[in-house]
């Protein structure tokens, strides 16, 4: 079937899908500074090595209405929390975890801090994991997937997201200095995909699509490394680390990613590929 005849017959109905939260705001939320005192300069409330990443989210020019210069239509509003509490539940769409200490997890946040963001995931909240060691990886271990003690310095690539996506081609971000990884078949098991492996064919970026990892469970992905969003990226240069981490959270916007969404190749552009894969997944009996 040739593009004219499919862009006939499905290019309305894939596009009139739209993306979720357009023209609205997406609030992300990570630990303040008293609950995770051990973060050091990673830490989401004051971090030098996480400022110019909250920087960049916060900006309108780069997510949010501002005239035509946005990248992503969602604004995009940073905050923190001190204790996970129903008020976070309420407000949050998305945690993030930077560089967060298990015993901080565990002491700083609130009793059973682990289990309540375990549970806000599994009722839709997304998650973002940023986890390159055992001993910073509480909420994914809690779910089933933690942190492998890793190596050094490693590049990684790909095609689709979240190499590609509506910042441009990350072609080669780095991870750096201590790196962990991930079981592949915890990742697997618990309904997600492997992005990315290091040099050992280990995975180091993990996806889990909305109601993947159970019914009603929002979207996360785990980075077995901080610095990857942090000291690696240049968001001024909007160099392949800065692509890449903004290429991530885009993807996080858009509820209609899976199979026939809106963007169905999810690479963060909707164009006339997305019809062909909306087609293809059709015929292929995947939706």
């Amino acid at each position: 079937m040739n593009r004219v005849t499919k862009a006939a017959l499905f290019g309305g109905a894939i596009f009139a899908a739209g993306i979720a939260r357009a023209d609205g705001t997406y609030i992300i939320y990570g630990p303040n500074a008293a609950a995770s005192s051990y973060s050091g300069g990673y830490n989401w409330e004051n971090g030098s090595a996480t400022q110019d990443f909250r920087t960049a989210l916060d900006s309108p020019y780069n997510f949010g209405k501002f005239e035509h210069y946005d990248t992503v239509d969602t604004r995009i509003i940073t905050r923190e929390f001190g204790s996970v509490n129903l008020s976070l539940y309420h407000d949050a769409d998305c945690i993030i975890s930077p560089w967060w200490w298990d015993n901080d997890v565990a002491n700083s946040a609130g009793s059973f801090a682990a289990y309540r963001i375990s549970y806000m995931f599994q009722h839709g909240t997304d998650l973002i994991l940023i986890s390159d060691s055992p001993y910073v990886d509480a909420i994914g271990d809690y779910l089933g997937v933690p942190t492998q003690y890793g190596s050094g310095t490693v590049a990684i690539s790909g095609a689709g997201f979240p190499f590609d996506g509506p910042f441009g081609t990350a072609a080669s971000p780095t991870l750096a200095y201590s790196v962990g990884y991930l079981n592949p078949a915890d990742v697997t098991g618990t309904g997600g995909e492997v992005l990315a492996t290091d040099g050992s064919g280990r995975p180091v970026v993990a996806f889990w699509e909305q109601d993947a990892f159970s019914p009603g469970s929002g979207k996360m992905i785990i980075v077995t490394d901080v610095n990857s969003f942090t000291t690696a990226a240049d968001f001024g240069a909007m160099n392949d680390n800065a692509k890449f981490a903004l290429n991530i959270v885009a993807f996080m916007l858009d509820d209609d990613t899976k199979p026939g969404g809106a963007d169905c190749d999810r690479n963060g552009v909707l164009n006339v590929d997305d019809i062909d894969c909306f087609v293809d997944s059709f015929l292929n009996g995947e939706l």
